[in-house]
């Protein structure tokens, strides 16, 4: 799909204005120098010849021109970006491309026109079962293809899928069932290590009843069961019956991981989807490029990257597999030019014997998001790979994408930031207390407005929390500008330590941790402590079968960090605790601070003397 990004907007100035100077992609043109009001109001002139558009000049705001990234949004939205739904998305890219190859997961491969029938029949199926648009439909499942088509064939519906943590238990499963009040569920035997039948069971005996159980394998339900493959088999011409979307309709419920309480329903709309996956898909992609995908689908940079890559309008890969060693046999066979990945993997994939044997050399481009990619470990990443690395930084609640790095950008870019908003979002850095704008980089909290979620599902009272009345919502994340429009996240505002009257971020002390031999990852956290206020506490996982010294790091980090910065405990733990997307539990290991860490988590060296 034809859609503009800065990169042609500068282009144009550059052609209409002059070639020899520096034109910022997001600062304001009056602000830099580079047009004056009277220059701008002229320029739209130009721009509708260049473009093929028609302003509405009577109500015309310079706002909506007054920088490169603004101009590509207006001009999206005059082209009928700011309309398009998921539906019309994927009815459009499946039909210009229908005899493509989609997408192979695993060993199979499909078709886009294969896609849309299928997509056409479960919706029809899905309809004749009484699923209609705004109907909650949650997703317990593995990796697999039916994830794919359950996760369109809603959106062409306009149902509303709820996908399920892997990870989590019964109990935490059926406060996400009764929260969105979900009464049909998506499932098959067996999802990670857990029996959906047994958890299916208990919540029933809890009182909550499911309507339908719509499964992959086995009938464990009576009734109440109905095979994916009958949905598999409805008649496409049904979807006639499907009702209107609108741009702003509601689109999906995705859940937060719950580090900071209870999880909460993140409803994010139709046309935010639509504009970060077609916006992520053209600054980081070509028409050549093939993307593969390791992400869950149940995360949200799981289902970010389906539709991503999806819009690349060409074949796109995911496997069912986690594991370090079949990821790393998929890239050797050099079929992909683009990895989707998220930082937590690459700690175990870089130390992976295998990944010495690895062939690298389809690869073009590495994407990494999900989480904070240290510099150190994007560094490394990119020597390994040869190839280069595109950095993203977003949260769920900002449906998925803020910033990123873009193509061509330098390696100082690509290694120590996330990159510029795309177009659509505007960003500010905060005090956190006052919320009042910081001076140019200064550490404050990232606020962003643009593609916010719609709400906390049922919780107006946690969504007044973090977005205001002028529609900026605060992330909680620590950020700085690197650059004049490039961002550095230093951490998690609740992550912060302040040790004796001192600011410390964790991030500057796991860098250095990664730069230690023998380290594989590392994460630091504050525990309270009557003098210090908090002390900080070091846990580091080493590399299999390798030797670490606590004098080693200590002596290390004494050499190349602030005193005020230097762990006062290090502990040894044989993997990190885990959560959504493959993000590092700081709240869990908090709580081994305090309660000691679990036997079957330490890792004992014989101190030298």
């Amino acid at each position: 799909m034809n859609i503009v990004t800065e990169i042609e907007v500068i282009k144009f100035l550059k052609e209409k204005i002059t070639d020899s100077i520096e034109i910022p992609a997001t600062i304001p043109f009056v602000q830099s120098g580079i047009l004056n009001s009277l220059q701008l109001v002229n320029m739209v002139f130009e721009l509708e010849k260049y473009f093929g558009v028609k302003f509405d000049l009577s109500n015309l705001d310079l706002k909506s021109i007054e920088s490169p990234i603004a101009i590509a949004n207006t001009v999206n939205d005059l082209m009928g970006l700011n309309k398009l739904t998921l539906r019309e998305l994927i009815s459009k890219i499946c039909e210009e491309n229908s005899e493509k190859d989609a997408v192979m997961f695993d060993e199979g491969l499909v078709k886009f026109s294969e896609l849309l029938q299928n997509i056409k029949r479960i919706s029809a199926g899905l309809l004749n079962m009484g699923i209609n648009k705004g109907t909650k439909v949650a997703i317990l499942l593995n990796n697999r293809i039916e994830y794919v088509y359950a996760y369109f064939a809603m959106f062409y519906v306009g149902a509303m899928p709820v996908p399920i943590n892997n990870r989590w238990k019964s109990g935490e499963i059926e406060n996400i069932l009764r929260d969105c009040d979900s009464r049909i569920i998506i499932t098959e035997d067996i999802v990670g290590t857990m029996s959906p039948k047994e958890v299916i069971t208990e919540i029933e005996n809890n009182g909550y009843e499911f309507g339908n159980v719509i499964y992959i394998g086995n009938n464990h339900y009576g009734n109440k069961g109905i095979s994916f493959d009958d949905l598999m088999n409805g008649d496409a011409d049904k979807t006639a019956l499907l009702e209107d979307i609108k741009a702003d309709d509601d689109a999906m419920i995705s859940y937060t991981s719950g580090t900071t309480g209870s999880p909460k329903g993140v409803v994010l709309k139709n046309n935010d989807i639509v504009k970060i996956s077609l916006y992520s898909t053209k600054l980081w992609s070509d028409e050549n490029d093939k993307p593969f995908s390791i992400a869950p689908l149940y995360s949200a940079q799981g289902f970010l990257s389906l539709l991503i890559d999806f819009c690349t309008e060409d074949r796109f890969k995911m496997i069912s597999s986690f594991n370090p060693n079949d990821i790393l046999k998929e890239v050797s066979k050099a079929e992909d030019t683009i990895l989707h990945t998220q930082p937590t993997m690459w700690t175990l994939l870089l130390n992976c014997r295998i990944i010495n044997f690895t062939k690298f050399s389809g690869l073009k481009k590495i994407v990494v998001s999900g989480s904070f990619c240290s510099p150190e470990l994007a560094q490394r990443i990119e020597n390994k790979l040869n190839c280069q690395l595109l950095n993203a930084y977003g949260l769920i609640e900002g449906t998925s994408v803020v910033t990123m790095t873009r193509i061509g950008d330098s390696e100082d870019i690509r290694l120590n930031t996330v990159g510029r908003p795309i177009p659509g979002v505007e960003i500010k850095i905060v005090d956190q207390t006052t919320k009042k704008t910081l001076p140019h980089g200064e550490i404050g909290e990232l606020a962003v407005r643009g593609y916010n979620m719609k709400e906390y599902y049922n919780q107006p009272e946690k969504t007044s929390e973090v977005i205001d009345d002028e529609g900026w919502l605060y992330t909680g994340d620590l950020a700085k500008y690197y650059d004049k429009e490039n961002i550095s996240i230093v951490g998690r505002c609740k992550d912060m330590i302040i040790r004796g009257g001192f600011n410390v971020y964790p991030s500057d002390i796991e860098e250095m941790l990664l730069r230690i031999p023998n380290v594989q990852t590392a994460a630091v956290v504050g525990k309270e402590h009557e003098v210090l206020g908090e002390e900080i506490v070091a846990f580091v996982v080493p590399i299999a079968g390798k030797t670490l010294e606590k004098n080693q790091i200590s002596q290390y980090l004494f050499k190349n960090l602030s005193n005020y910065k230097q762990p006062d405990k290090i502990e040894f733990i044989s993997e990190m605790p885990i959560i959504l997307a493959g993000k590092i539990d700081k709240k869990q290991l908090m709580e081994w601070c305090v309660q000691g860490i679990p036997d079957e988590k330490r890792v004992l060296y014989k101190e030298k003397k």
